[in-house]
């Protein structure tokens, strides 16, 4: 998975360093130009972090970025087969990838390894087979009937980064995993549901939450969502689930020009093992490292899956910058939903 890495201790202690309180600014003060003051268009986020508001022709170059890894994304699944193996998969992507002049962004930008270091990663993309699920180093193992397979691209054209990831299920599979995979394209749905200038992250969130409580899937929470432009990796951190440290740290609202890397990442549960604790919290899923230095896998050893879009907040709701505009579902983009009251 291409994320970054959110705990509630690095919340409390990023809130700490800046000594801030959670703030939000009035759509007001942007005074609606592309062109605002440097303030108006960096404003500042939780932990006092502060958020690009993006330029129309940014905003355009980072479109660019995300429908070359759109894709590569589905070029790599549309060749998941029982047999293939996940290099060849990391192998479309590179061709895809470099065919439209673009850089793996995990290659060409530092990136974070298990050890805290920060060096390129091995593969063009991530490929995570069943619990191999957080960047996940492309193997040789070819692909079984049955598996979950998430391909993971972020890519970097004309300096703008993009990050998009789509999941499957190789032949047939069970029941379980097919509902895990839809839960998460119905976690994304709801998401894009209920962007729009004003609303506050944790009630996208909670939106995310309930969908994958009524899947009882798990919730990965120590990675998360983000910020993309310049680089890969910047503010926001937006979670699709809900803690207490950020709703009181981390909470943030949504502007028009913002432009985020969503991505529901979720582990499929036993029947009756509780994915929400008593407070409403997600429960995180427990994760531990493989030996390559980079994967990590669920501890549960259940298969898991991710879905990642690259969204902008517009003036009215959000548009997927990895979709092309004539193809975006009106439907899935107009849609408001229900969800859950959150204290803010």
């Amino acid at each position: 998975m291409v994320t970054i890495r959110t705990t509630a201790d690095e919340l409390l202690a990023e809130a700490r360093v800046h000594d801030r309180t959670v703030r939000s600014v009035s759509l007001s003060s942007l005074g609606g130009q592309a062109g605002g003051t440097a303030a108006a268009r960096r404003p500042s986020v939780g932990g006092g972090r502060q958020v690009e508001l993006r330029t129309s022709e940014e905003i355009q170059a980072i479109r660019a970025a995300a429908l070359v890894a759109r894709s590569a994304v589905d070029a790599a699944l549309a060749s998941a087969a029982i047999g293939t193996q996940p290099e060849t998969l990391a192998a479309i992507v590179a061709g895809v990838v470099a065919a439209a002049r673009a850089e793996s962004a995990l290659q060409v930008l530092p990136f974070d390894a298990v050890d805290g270091g920060d060096r390129p990663f091995p593969a063009a993309c991530c490929v995570a087979v069943n619990d191999r699920l957080i960047h996940a180093v492309p193997t040789e193992r070819p692909l079984q009937d049955g598996d979950v397979v998430t391909v993971d691209v972020a890519v970097r054209l004309g300096g703008w980064c993009a990050d998009v990831a789509d999941c499957t299920v190789i032949g047939r599979g069970s029941g379980r995993s097919v509902s895990m995979v839809q839960g998460c394209r119905e976690m994304m749905e709801a998401a894009v549901g209920m962007i729009a200038p004003g609303v506050r992250w944790s009630r996208v969130a909670a939106a995310m939450q309930a969908v994958a409580q009524v899947r009882s899937l798990g919730i990965v929470t120590k990675y998360a969502g983000h910020g993309v432009g310049r680089t890969l990796h910047e503010a926001p951190v937006a979670p699709c689930g809900l803690d207490e440290a950020f709703l009181e740290r981390g909470d943030f609202t949504l502007l028009p020009d913002m432009v985020l890397s969503i991505e529901p990442t979720v582990v499929a549960r036993p029947d009756g093992l509780q994915t929400i604790d008593g407070r409403g919290f997600a429960i995180g899923c427990e994760l531990i490292a493989d030996a390559d230095g980079w994967t990590m896998r669920t501890r549960s050893g259940q298969p898991g899956c991710s879905v990642e879009r690259t969204v902008l907040v517009t003036r009215s709701g959000c548009e997927v910058l990895d979709e092309e505009p004539t193809s975006v579902s009106a439907a899935v983009l107009g849609r408001r939903v229900a969800v859950p009251a959150v204290a803010n």
